[in-house]
């Protein structure tokens, strides 16, 4: 308090303040605005527009797709939500991107790709932009299919091509006055890409996925976890860098996208995996000895749940050191297994923040002493009068806290709490 009497003083803290009351009250009054603007700011960071994108979704705001005829080069604000950017699609620099919105502007909305190719110069939208384009949806207003876009689109430039370099030496068409034009060949019969491959496209060229998400089906089962990349991030900013959490015991799920084996120096297999879910990726580190044991349901492509321990070092990436591997359950799955009654409604679904749940005693393992500081302000914030039991994993130590740090054990307490923890290091009995 001593140091923020003179490194915090008035003036400084009621600038912060104001600031704070502005931002409030424009994401209060214009939330569609406010969220654009958030994400613009962070247009060359997709974790970070991920994370922004699924806070639009909480507040009931809806992403709207790229739109070749709709979209500018930044996050903008529709009748219907808010537009992705041009500007946020990979290959696609800025003397193209304003190329195309000037001549829509100028010229009007463009009809189907070969309009596109033939309105626009190929000095500034060549084959990688308009390919960025088609795999980033934004060529979904015309009709055709991306399988059929990406089928043609080359055809469609060398056309244009071959016609503008046509009128400029002047040839004029063997039927009539007029200076050459190709016709324009039909959209081939043939089907769309599947949902996993378009999905898939829009992550390599916007680093987020627009139209929907391979993990859409376990939404249920991801909104138990007690920990994902968007929280981990949230950590990692923190006072403590998130110091203060390695070695937490945690579970994450998502989809396994990569995993790959790397000999130690004994000559060992040791694992090394990636794992996605709503908001961002993390890596988790396979030790031999779990190696053996886990490595046949390390399949990508797959749906797991990861337990583990975070490892968190300062200016490194924080890491998982997996300990185990499940499935994780689709929606339609514990749907099923309610209606067997393997699983009630309420393991399932999140409860009541404000539900007071029943036991005489909370225990709480932390990673070491310095945890306990941390701990304490949540205690201290639901005061009651369960008892609370602090193991320190460190020293093997059993510690009872003071009275003055019983608690009354609410949802929301145990929620705060699994989110520093993990779920396995909170236990109320």
């Amino acid at each position: 308090l001593d140091f923020a009497n003179y490194a915090f003083n008035k003036a400084h803290a009621v600038c912060y303040a104001v600031v704070a009351y502005q931002t409030a009250w424009f994401k209060c009054h214009y939330p569609r605005e406010y969220m654009a603007a958030l994400l613009t700011s962070v247009l060359d960071n997709s974790d970070k527009v991920a994370g922004y994108i699924n806070e639009c979704k909480d507040c009931g705001i809806a992403l709207l797709p790229p739109d070749i005829n709709a979209s500018e080069d930044r996050f903008t604000v529709e009748e219907g939500g808010i537009r992705f950017g041009l500007g946020a699609i990979k290959s696609c620099g800025e003397k193209a991107i304003d190329s195309i919105i000037d001549i829509r502007r100028r010229s009007g909305p463009f009809k189907d790709i070969f309009d596109f190719c033939k309105r626009l110069s190929s000095d500034l939208v060549n084959k990688r932009v308009v390919e960025s384009l088609i795999l980033s949806g934004a060529f979904d207003c015309t009709g055709a299919s991306r399988a059929q876009l990406m089928a043609v689109y080359e055809a469609a430039l060398d056309g244009a091509n071959r016609t503008r370099k046509s009128n400029i030496v002047g040839q004029m068409s063997l039927f009539g006055d007029g200076m050459l034009e190709e016709v324009n060949p039909p959209l081939p019969n043939i089907p769309d890409f599947n949902l996993r491959t378009k999905l898939t496209f829009e992550k390599n060229m916007t680093g987020l996925y627009i139209t929907g998400h391979p993990l859409g089906d376990y939404s249920t089962a991801l909104a138990q976890m007690d920990m994902n990349t968007s929280r981990l991030a949230e950590i990692m900013e923190g006072e403590d860098h998130g110091l203060s959490r390695d070695g937490m015991r945690v579970e994450m799920g998502g989809m396994l996208t990569e995993f790959r084996q790397k000999a130690t120096r004994s000559g060992n297999l040791m694992g090394f995996v990636t794992l996605e879910d709503m908001t961002g990726t993390i890596e988790a580190l396979v030790f031999p000895k779990i190696l053996e044991r886990v490595s046949t349901e390390l399949t990508p492509d797959t749906a797991v749940v990861l337990t583990g321990r975070l490892s968190i070092r300062e200016d490194e990436d924080p890491k998982l050191l997996l300990d185990s591997v499940e499935p994780l359950m689709t929606n339609a799955e514990i749907e099923q297994a309610i209606r067997n009654g393997t699983l009630s409604k309420q393991a399932a679904a999140p409860a009541k923040k404000d539900d007071v749940l029943p036991g005489g005693t909370l225990y709480l393992r932390l990673p070491s002493d310095s945890a306990i500081a941390v701990v304490r302000p949540v205690l201290g914030r639901y005061r009651g009068e369960v008892s609370v039991v602090l193991y320190i994993e460190s020293t093997g130590i059993k510690l009872r806290a003071p009275k003055e740090l019983y608690v009354k054990p609410t949802r929301a307490m145990m929620d705060e709490l699994t989110d520093m923890l993990g779920h396995k290091n909170v236990v109320l009995k």
